[in-house]
């Protein structure tokens, strides 16, 4: 998954950075109103955390575009984070669309609880896991398990899979899942090539461990993975 930090204070921005990697986001940040812009027009995300006072600008204006540019903005999570602790900046931006407001200062392990709640609501989830088929992936623990045992993945290989866990029953480009992957640091290593090499690899641990062949190949396309709700 890809998150943004919109933050001007320098060493919390790093702080937050470092909290997103070791949920195993792809981080893109900003430190002002026009970089953090140029950002939200180029790119989407699953989640933004958003300071409201930046250099440059209103972070409730960024809010505003997120909401305007895309289509799909009800796909991207936003946590508001910021010193302002007026009643009425607090409701401005969930009115605008916000999923949740931290004010300044906040402890570190309270925001991860907040980023994991969003995110339950976002991909409607009830705990921490998605099953599907007996295909089960932990989003707190990072481990892939079916029935009684755990797959030997890699990191690249989890994030995938967890990826077209969390879109079940759509359908995933293959450059949707690079940039959800990489995010813009994506090389000539990663070709769409590198792609399908671990799409094999995770297909074939899948039926080693015996669990049913849930990933649909959309041919020219991409990847999705069908889930029968209950």
């Amino acid at each position: 998954m890809r998150a943004l930090v919109v933050e001007d204070e320098v060493l919390l921005n790093e702080e937050l950075e470092e909290l997103l990697l070791e949920e195993h986001f792809t981080v893109d940040t900003a430190l002002d109103f026009d970089q953090a812009k140029d950002l939200l027009l180029g790119e989407q995300y699953d989640l933004v955390l958003l300071d409201l006072s930046l250099p440059g600008g209103d972070g409730l204006d960024l809010l505003k575009l997120i909401k305007k540019q895309r289509k799909t903005s009800d796909d991207t999570a936003v946590i508001i984070l910021t010193a302002r602790g007026e009643l009425e900046d607090r409701v401005q931006g969930l009115e605008l669309g916000s999923d949740d407001y931290l004010s300044k200062p906040f402890a570190m392990p309270e925001l991860r609880a907040r980023i994991h709640a969003v995110l339950r609501r976002k991909f409607k989830i009830d705990d921490n896991e998605i099953s599907i088929e007996g295909v089960s992936i932990h989003l707190d623990q990072t481990e892939v398990s079916y029935k009684n045992g755990f797959l030997d993945l890699t990191d690249t290989e989890y994030k995938m899979l967890r990826y077209l866990f969390l879109n079940k029953n759509k359908t995933v480009t293959r450059i949707a899942l690079s940039e959800h992957i990489w995010g813009n640091k994506i090389d000539d290593r990663f070709s769409l090539d590198f792609i399908n090499s671990h799409m094999k690899n995770i297909r074939r641990k899948l039926s080693d461990a015996g669990a049913p062949d849930l990933i649909d190949t959309v041919y020219g396309v991409g990847y999705k993975v069908k889930a029968h709700e209950a």
